[in-house]
């Protein structure tokens, strides 16, 4: 893969019960066929932000949703790595930590992108409203300098 095309899609190659497995973050297709799963996903991971301090989700936490989606995030890891939900489901040990950690480090920001997207939007909004309720230029100075108002000075001679 270019180096470019690395950026843009970030994956990682991992050896899982002697297979060899590439886990991707998600292509747009995939984003789109697989929406009801990853919404749960990141609209989980969202409300763990809310209620965290300064947005930082434990690894427990992190856990917890995972334990609470499992469906969810077990077809979101199957898609991500290209396998079975059944070949996913049957890791154990090593190999099913691994995978979780290594899916999440792929696909962390497509969740965290998820799931501050109506905030930023929220925020675009806000910031464009105040934009508009601006005047076009603010006034310079407050006292009026016109002739009418202000006696000429003649040079001095």
């Amino acid at each position: 893969m270019s180096e470019s095309l690395a950026i843009l899609l970030p994956e990682r190659t991992l050896t899982l019960a002697g297979k060899e497995v590439v886990v991707h973050e998600y292509t747009l297709a995939e984003q789109l066929k697989y929406r009801a799963p990853l919404k749960a996903i990141s609209d989980g991971f969202k409300a763990l932000m809310l209620n965290s301090p300064e947005a930082e989700v434990s690894l427990d936490a992190l856990y917890d949703l995972m334990g609470q989606l499992a469906n969810e995030v077990i077809q979101a890891v199957a898609v991500s790595c290209g396998e079975s939900v059944e070949w996913v489901s049957a890791l154990t040990g090593e190999d099913s930590d691994a995978l979780l950690m290594v899916w999440w480090g792929v696909n962390a920001p497509f969740f965290t992108r998820s799931a501050v997207r109506e905030k930023m939007i929220e925020m675009a909004k806000a910031r464009q409203a105040r934009l508009i309720g601006q005047a076009s230029s603010p006034v310079l100075s407050p006292t009026d300098t016109t002739t009418v108002h202000s006696p000429i000075t003649q040079p001095d001679n």
